[in-house]
């Protein structure tokens, strides 16, 4: 893991220097893989998790009298931790095993070993372009699912609540600053470069058959949920020591 990480991080300024290197004419593809072509399933994962949200809030809240606090929750909640962790794990175990799978097939092809025999760098053609298409396309995904948690939880409240569309709308706007939507973002490209790293990783490592890209594929989907979480937490444990 540490010699792949350090193989990649060597071949970032070397495909700024030598940029025929990389294959930039894959990033639109790959945006649309990645990005367009996944925005349905987070958004609605991410309005799903700000109904459940939204429940509880009302919930627990409403046992004291605290209805109006629920819209604070959902946002604090939803954009803080939970859209990200959420969009993320959706896409890791989307987007990730499919980069995994798409790279397992092209070595046990051997394609691989064709790109190094017309001198080119396996790492540079195929990693770079996928993580800077993950690092472009989740803070996107992450902003888009904010908006629909905030629309969950509005939907959960008013369900239940005597709460208006326009008092939850205004509340919700009270709550939000910029410390609560960039503590949520900030942490977005390095998940998504996690999810990239870790998928292109298993993918280069494959050796055997048909058998031997599904073991790699179902292996970076396992470790790209792991390492989002563990890397949330890291975020989260860094935030509250600066009081963010």
């Amino acid at each position: 893991m540490f010699d792949f990480t350090g193989r990649c991080a060597i071949a970032l300024p070397k495909a700024v220097g030598a940029p025929t290197s990389v294959d930039w004419r894959s990033i639109p593809r790959l945006l649309q893989e990645i990005g367009a072509d996944a925005w349905p399933v987070t958004s609605i994962a991410n309005l799903l998790v700000g109904v459940i949200v939204g429940f509880l809030g009302v919930s627990q809240l409403g046992r004291f009298g605290a209805v109006a606090f629920v819209p604070e929750l959902v946002v604090v909640a939803h954009f803080r931790e939970l859209c990200p962790l959420i969009t993320a794990i959706v896409v890791g175990g989307r987007s990730g095993a499919g980069l995994a799978s798409e790279i397992a097939t092209m070595k046990v092809s051997e394609e691989i070993d064709a790109l190094r025999s017309m001198g080119l760098d396996p790492v540079r053609w195929l990693v770079v372009p996928r993580c800077l298409a993950l690092v472009l396309t989740l803070p996107l995904l992450t902003w888009i699912g904010d908006v629909f948690g905030v629309a969950g939880g509005m939907t959960a409240t008013m369900a239940i609540t005597n709460m208006t569309a326009r008092a939850y709308v205004q509340a919700t706007f009270n709550h939000i600053t910029v410390a609560h939507l960039l503590v949520g973002l900030v942490k977005t490209p390095f998940l998504a470069l996690a999810i990239g790293l870790i998928a292109c990783g298993n993918g280069l490592a494959t050796q055997g058959g048909a058998a031997a890209v599904g073991s790699r594929t179902t292996s970076a989907v396992v470790q790209s949920i792991f390492g989002v979480v563990v890397i949330s937490t890291i975020f989260t444990f860094f935030f509250a020591l600066l009081g963010i």
